[in-house]
């Protein structure tokens, strides 16, 4: 969509491999640290070759590899051998927004990358240009397709009665909003994330979903990522450093199930990088509890907590203060109650219960078995869940559906 008006930039040939800095703001040698992490990424993709009568979670599987393969490579002894790992566990979290030991290792496989270039950057406007490709207002905004006018904003929806309606409403769908107005539809397509239907799916639907339903809506995952912004006054980094990767010793890194969040949520960002085609803003991220506890956090405490990171770590490396940031922003989707979380993924759960994302996408019939709820969103696609071009073809799909619904079910 973007591609064929040329809004993207690829950058995954210029991009600077990530360096890797410890406490003590000491570089870690770049060709060791590259090697493992490389290792690490060969671990990664070779999973769907490998993986198929693995039974174990996510993180067992990487563990298991991963002691194999720095052993292949004589690297058993690195002393930050078991750092990097953990820092790759976090790292991956930001795809499987949990602790990878609650991620299932099959379920991995049932995800599918799009072919070619993974890492595309918007020549302007931000993600938010996706909005205008749906609408079609680019590139001739006197084209743009009528979507927005028909949105009703400050509507929360309440209550969606779906079957044992009187005689009159028979095949009909009935949504009822907070503020007391109600809506008379023939389908109702749902498309709020799965945490929000993991929150509210038992009192929002009448009659309550059916069982095979509901257990989707337990038995897939739903986990947060956030993402936190700082714009600085000027670049005090290096211009031949974009990626920066924080280690902390196998001893004092924290255990983020377990321990004390006000302690530990900073070790989980461990990753801060240059925002593309914006070179002076770092981009940290952060998932699972440390990114829920941090969403509790003043802007204030957030920000101090941050500056004091960079500047024990790149600060101390290049001998330079960081200065207090011109902006700071910062994501809350746990905290938001029309998100609860970011994306879905496989858990062990998933794999326990035996659910998936197709479960989650099929149609609710009415007594009358006429489909009238059905249900979108990137959580319901079963190779592209966690992205929004999964999302967005969820919804292309489930428009077709109507579409041929309305022929067979003619009022």
């Amino acid at each position: 969509m973007a591609g064929q008006l040329q809004l993207l930039t690829n950058y995954e040939e210029s991009k600077p491999d990530i360096i890797f800095i410890d406490p003590s703001g000491n570089l870690v040698n770049r060709n060791v640290a590259s090697k493992v992490y490389h290792l690490l990424n060969d671990i990664r993709d070779s999973m769907a070759r490998d993986i198929h009568n693995y039974s174990g979670s996510l993180g067992e599987y990487f563990n298991q590899q991963y002691r194999r393969k720095m052993d292949e490579h004589s690297l058993s002894n690195f002393s930050l051998a078991r750092p990097l790992l953990q820092w790759y566990h976090r790292f991956r979290n930001e795809d499987s927004p949990n602790s990878w030991f609650e991620t299932s290792s099959c379920g991995e496989t049932e995800y599918l990358e799009c072919e070619k270039s993974q890492l595309w950057s918007w020549k302007f406007g931000g993600y938010a240009t996706v909005f205008d490709l749906l609408m079609q207002s680019i590139p001739d905004p006197k084209e743009e397709l009528p979507v927005k006018y028909k949105i009703h904003y400050h509507n929360e929806v309440a209550k969606i009665k779906w079957d044992n309606l009187p005689e009159e409403y028979m095949n009909k769908v009935i949504v009822e909003c907070s503020d007391g107005i109600s809506y008379l539809a023939d389908f109702v397509l749902v498309t709020v994330s799965l945490g929000v239907m993991k929150e509210k799916a038992q009192t929002m639907f009448q009659p309550v979903l059916p069982s095979t339903k509901l257990n989707a809506i337990k038995g897939l995952g739903f986990g947060v990522v956030d993402k936190i912004f700082l714009k600085f006054p000027h670049r005090w980094w290096p211009d031949n450093y974009t990626n920066f990767g924080f280690l902390w010793p196998h001893d004092d890194a924290c255990n983020l199930n377990s321990v004390k969040q006000e302690d530990c949520w900073d070790r989980a960002l461990n990753k801060f990088s240059e925002v593309d085609n914006l070179p002076l803003i770092l981009c940290g991220w952060l998932s699972g509890p440390a990114a829920r506890y941090m969403e509790q956090l003043s802007d204030e405490e957030v920000k101090h907590k941050v500056v004091q990171l960079l500047d024990r770590f790149i600060g101390k490396t290049f001998n330079v203060t960081v200065p207090a940031p011109d902006l700071f922003l910062r994501s809350a989707w746990s905290s938001d109650p029309h998100f609860r979380g970011s994306h879905s993924f496989y858990s062990t759960e998933t794999e326990k219960i035996g659910v998936s994302a197709a479960q989650l996408a099929e149609p609710v019939t009415n007594k009358n078995r006429k489909p009238v709820l059905l249900f979108a969103g990137e959580a319901t696609h079963t190779s592209h869940y966690s992205t929004v071009h999964g999302a967005i073809e969820s919804g292309w799909r489930e428009a077709e559906r109507i579409i041929e619904l309305s022929k067979l079910w003619k009022q």
